[in-house]
């Protein structure tokens, strides 16, 4: 019955009402006033941010996720969460997907992540995620609902995965490159030379002057930062349609699945050119992987068919 260091987490439900007793002794006027107001004072709330807190700092650890995703999930059902819970869900999301978000995918927790994330997408849809929050749990998504989905033995419901894969792939926008952020070399020496300019520039400015020019500096690293993230939301996108693909690819060995990974392959292979470099060269091994298997499994039916009356 212990939760060892989770005992000091509210519990989400409120608290049951203290049924009243069958008769009252009679009571001084003074304790009668002193009774009435704590009849008045209202049940403890639950402290949902710190309960969040909480069970983000328990979450990232695999011996203690599915007791933590409890926990959170009751939070997220009881809803009572609001926007301003929004970061620390948004905490707890991430450490659960963190060091990599195909922790998602363990065969032993693919159920209490499918649990977990549906009701973080409902949390979401009913406003408590920002657009931010919102962008990364899409991406999560994609871990959690369709890399899963190829991971199954139905031949109906594998080829069903497969062909949302490619229409997923279908939909990804052509690759663009990095956006320079503020970490680059290059950015470093641009930064440094505005900075030596603006220094120069504010020996003869006046107050009101300055400051609209470093919140118009703010701004450029500001508008720098999300092009950054947006494009990197873009390329957890590409791979984790990836790590569908590699799924699929493992059911190979499987005579039903083949045709389905056969032509799964085909159609990333031939939009590899939405892909960068590092992917790009990914999906190449995996269509050869594919291909070879292919060749190799119809040079053994072609021989199963010869009979051993061909050429010796």
């Amino acid at each position: 019955r212990t939760m060892g260091l989770f005992d000091d987490l509210p519990s989400a439900k409120r608290p049951a009402p203290t049924p009243a007793p069958a008769s009252e002794p009679a009571i001084e006027p003074d304790a009668k006033r002193t009774k009435a107001s704590e009849a008045t004072e209202p049940p403890r709330e639950v402290d949902h941010a710190s309960a969040l807190t909480k069970i983000a700092a328990h979450i990232g650890n695999p011996a203690k996720f599915k007791k933590a995703a409890q926990l959170a999930l009751a939070l997220m059902r009881g809803g009572e969460l609001e926007r301003r819970h929004g970061k620390a869900l948004f905490a707890v999301l991430t450490n659960a997907m963190e060091p990599t978000p195909r922790r998602a995918n363990d065969p032993g927790l693919r159920f209490e992540y499918r649990e977990l994330f549906d009701a973080a997408e409902t949390c979401a849809s009913d406003g408590v995620l920002n657009a931010k929050h919102k962008a990364r749990l899409a991406v999560w998504m994609l871990h959690v609902r369709v890399v899963n989905d190829v991971h199954t033995d139905d031949n109906f419901q594998f080829a069903k995965a497969t062909k949302a894969v490619k229409a997923l792939v279908d939909a990804l926008t052509d690759h663009g490159p990095r956006p320079r952020g503020d970490d680059d070399e290059d950015d470093k020496d641009d930064t440094k030379d505005e900075a030596k300019d603006e220094a120069a520039a504010g020996k003869d400015e006046d107050e009101e002057t300055r400051e609209m020019r470093e919140h118009a500096a703010r701004m450029r690293a500001a508008e720098r930062q999300a092009e950054l993230d947006a494009w990197q939301l873009r390329e957890d996108e590409r791979e984790a349609l990836l790590d569908a693909c590699d799924a699929a690819h493992s059911h190979y060995k499987h005579a039903w699945a083949q045709t389905a990974v056969d032509m799964l392959v085909e159609h990333v292979h031939e939009r590899r050119a939405k892909f960068g470099e590092e992917h790009r060269a990914r999906i190449v091994e995996m269509y050869e992987a594919v291909r070879n298997k292919r060749n190799a499994r119809k040079a053994a039916a072609a021989a199963a068919g010869g009979g051993g009356g061909g050429e010796g």
